[in-house]
């Protein structure tokens, strides 16, 4: 009987990861992509790269698209969108270049709902303890 239950049991937890469309699973292939750039994004190596590719254009676009979801998926990405931008603005030049499009305007206007709050406050410290413009 115990080991019917344990069966059932990881019958349902394999029901969690059953990827049932294409859009699925493309949802799945951003968000695993944004959270391997921002674990990249805290190191300095990863600085070049990511403005060569216009990495504040893409945070900018992830940010305003994450806002505009259909209401089935309630903001997926965005917690994920706010981690990455925390971990770009950590360098000078990126923070730099996303205030001057700006990206605080941006990040200002996120709905202020439970899965945001922590991405909310660590964008804005962030970007409140850095001196972008002052010559130390």
């Amino acid at each position: 009987m115990v080991e019917e239950a344990m069966q059932t049991s990881k019958d349902q937890d394999l029901e969690n990861f059953v990827i049932s469309d294409q859009g699925q699973l493309l949802q799945l292939r951003e968000k695993y992509s944004i959270q391997c750039l921002q674990i990249l994004g805290e190191y300095v190596e990863a600085l070049g790269p990511v403005l060569h590719e216009k990495g504040v254009d893409v945070c900018l676009t992830l940010l305003q698209r994450s806002m505009k979801e259909r209401e089935g998926h309630l903001f997926a990405l965005l917690p994920d969108v706010l981690k990455l931008i925390c971990a770009l603005a950590a360098h000078r030049k990126f923070a730099a270049l996303f205030v001057d499009r700006g990206g605080i305007q941006k990040i200002l206007s996120v709905p202020r709902i439970n899965q945001t709050y922590m991405g909310l406050s660590a964008c804005l410290f962030t970007f409140g303890s850095l001196q972008v413009g002052a010559k130390p």
